[in-house]
């Protein structure tokens, strides 16, 4: 990230909202400090943390394909917190499914139709 490192690593299960909570960020730099002893992240670092809406879906598994109920449109979304690990799979399954190749594998566990 052109010499830029980041850091990170909680999930709250808390509705819509962009707050961001000084104990966590606390937690998350202390980690830090802990696996990389030569870095202490300063009070500016620390104020300058982000946050993101992680979408998951009910049953934790993410939405991959194509809604019965709009045939332009492909779906991909719902990897909650692992949406940086599973991004590459994820993005071949989209092309192909662009593509109208074969896919990879199966969908139908992520199909974003499916009930709960």
């Amino acid at each position: 990230m052109n010499g830029f490192t980041r850091f990170a690593g909680t999930m709250e299960i808390a509705g819509i909202n962009h707050d961001i909570r000084k104990e966590r960020v606390e937690a998350i730099a202390n980690a830090a400090t802990k696996f990389y002893p030569e870095i202490t992240l300063t009070s500016e670092e620390k104020n300058l943390a982000a946050c993101g809406l992680r979408p998951v879906s009910a049953d934790g598994l993410p939405y991959i394909g194509k809604s019965s109920k709009c045939d332009n449109l492909t779906i991909a979304t719902g990897h909650a917190m692992m949406g940086w690990s599973m991004g590459s799979a994820t993005g071949k399954l989209v092309s192909e499914i662009i593509s109208n190749k074969k896919l990879s594998m199966n969908l139908d566990m992520f199909q974003p139709d499916r009930k709960f």
